[in-house]
């Protein structure tokens, strides 16, 4: 039995993995809009067998990424800008809802000791350390709030669309090219806010907290990842 749970979760890593991979790609530009991708040929490219391939290319057309057309592959759908407007969106109506039901259920410690990390990350020097700690903490948060909302749905919902939130957010750290990039990057202030919010135990307070701080994410995302193509 060990070994049956050992492979299912090392087959489900290697799928959510070419799932990260290709998105990185796409939204870096080193795959276009409108190229066709076959199993065979992502599968060399990433030394895999087809069977993870076949189910990355399921999970990305679930999220609007690609077009599957039968015994030919699968084709690389175009996102813009209003696309990832229409994500955002998506994004912030479902989790400000999750954090709204999460208040009251997440423990005083676990929010005491995230008050205290933002507290620290809000002030702290703009490092390349400092960004991958953001990054770090910003996926815990999101994720212990849907996990904690109380609804399933409302939690597989948010789930689905995680790699592709990650994705954006981790070519956009990428792209900045040096730590004075990092200054006008407030996330860990507005995680801040969401936090102190809960601790009070006000839900909508703890909501309208989420909602402003994912208002600002498609702003920021269109700036570093279409606008700075452009120029």
């Amino acid at each position: 039995m060990a070994t049956v749970v050992t492979r299912q979760i090392t087959h489900g890593s290697r799928r959510q993995t070419l799932v990260q991979q290709v998105l990185s790609k796409f939204f870096q530009g080193e795959y276009q809009p409108n190229q066709r991708m076959t199993v065979q040929s992502l599968a060399r490219e990433w030394d895999v067998s087809a069977t993870p391939v076949r189910e990355a290319l399921v999970e990305l057309e679930g999220i609007g990424i690609v077009e599957i057309f039968p015994n030919r592959g699968a084709v690389l759908r175009n996102f813009g800008v209003k696309e990832l407007h229409e994500i955002c969106q998506v994004r912030r109506i479902l989790e400000s809802e999750a954090t709204r039901c999460a208040c009251g259920h997440i423990t005083p410690h676990e929010l005491a000791q995230l008050e205290q990390t933002f507290r620290e990350l809000a002030s702290a020097k703009r490092t390349i350390e400092w960004s991958e700690r953001t990054q770090q903490w910003d996926d815990y948060l999101h994720e212990l709030i849907y996990r904690a909302c109380g609804s399933e749905r409302l939690a597989l919902e948010i789930n689905r669309y995680r790699v592709l939130h990650q994705t954006l957010r981790q070519v956009r750290h990428s792209k900045r090219q040096n730590v004075k990039d990092f200054e006008h990057m407030e996330e860990n202030a507005e995680h801040l806010r969401i936090v102190q919010a809960l601790i009070k135990g006000n839900p909508d307070k703890a909501a309208k907290a989420m909602h402003e701080h994912l208002q600002q994410t498609p702003v920021w995302l269109e700036r570093d990842l279409f606008q700075r193509q452009e120029t």
